[in-house]
């Protein structure tokens, strides 16, 4: 039986943590590799979430020999990955220069929004989630939600949302069209996903918070879509279960 190999999981907020449990689940991530903790939990604590409180716990945490560790990290507003990973590394090195005052980012295959590190002998990987929905200059996870929700496979994962006898198209016209139309209309257009994603959530009358909706449309798109929308995350996390060794 082969050895799984265990890659610590650390991510800005509970919607990177639920989605990736859904990949794996589905086979889009490498079964060779397994997540810990297990089951996708948090790393430091339900508490722990957000960029700063992150930072603070990933600046004390206890780098172990040959670890591998994945980061899933928002580029916000930043102009671009490469500039929100640097302000990464600027943040660890100056919570604890000790331990991560040499950390330097490298880019990591054909995707920008992908880097590697090593610490001490532990091999890091950062993924930059840099999506947005149509228009909105804000880059971060949940742009990827939007971008199943506005992509090809949008009737097929509808169908699945709405409720039993409801026309989804009435619905998703209302979460891209009626609402996005009123809120420009008030001079309050969209500018950032997470108020978008909530448009579509109150379209589908979904009873839980963003979280759960992402990890729900997730669950219902079609395998050829999640492959296209999360390609980077994929690749990121294939990389540490084939090379993490050697960084």
């Amino acid at each position: 039986m082969t050895m799984k190999v265990k890659i610590l999981v650390i991510t800005e907020g509970a919607t990177e943590r639920e989605v990736g449990k859904v990949l794996y689940d589905r086979g889009l991530l490498n079964k060779q590799g397994q997540p810990k903790p297990p089951n996708w939990k948090s790393a430091f604590g339900q508490n722990r979430e957000g960029y700063d409180q992150v930072i603070k716990a990933l600046a004390n945490h206890s780098i172990n020999s040959k670890q591998r560790i994945l980061l899933v990290f928002d580029q916000e507003d930043a102009p671009s990955p490469q500039h929100r990973a640097n302000r990464i590394a600027q943040d660890l090195s100056r919570q604890n220069p000790r331990t991560w005052s040499s950390l330097s980012w490298v880019p990591l295959g054909i995707y920008s929004n992908l880097f590697k590190a090593q610490v001490k002998s532990t091999c890091i990987v950062l993924h930059i989630s840099n999506a947005s929905g149509p228009n909105i200059a804000n880059k971060d996870f949940d742009g990827y939600i939007l971008q199943l929700l506005t992509g090809s496979a949008k009737i097929e994962i509808a169908s699945q949302l709405a409720p039993s006898g409801i026309n989804p198209n009435i619905l998703l016209s209302k979460a891209e069209t009626k609402f996005t139309n009123l809120m420009r209309c008030n001079g309050f257009p969209w500018q950032r996903n997470k108020a978008w994603l909530y448009a579509y959530i109150t379209a589908f009358q979904f009873r839980q918070s963003h979280v759960w909706f992402a990890k729900r449309v997730v669950e219902c798109a079609p395998l050829n879509e999640l492959r296209r929308v999360f390609a980077p995350l994929i690749a990121a996390w294939d990389w540490l279960v084939q090379n993490g060794g050697t960084c």
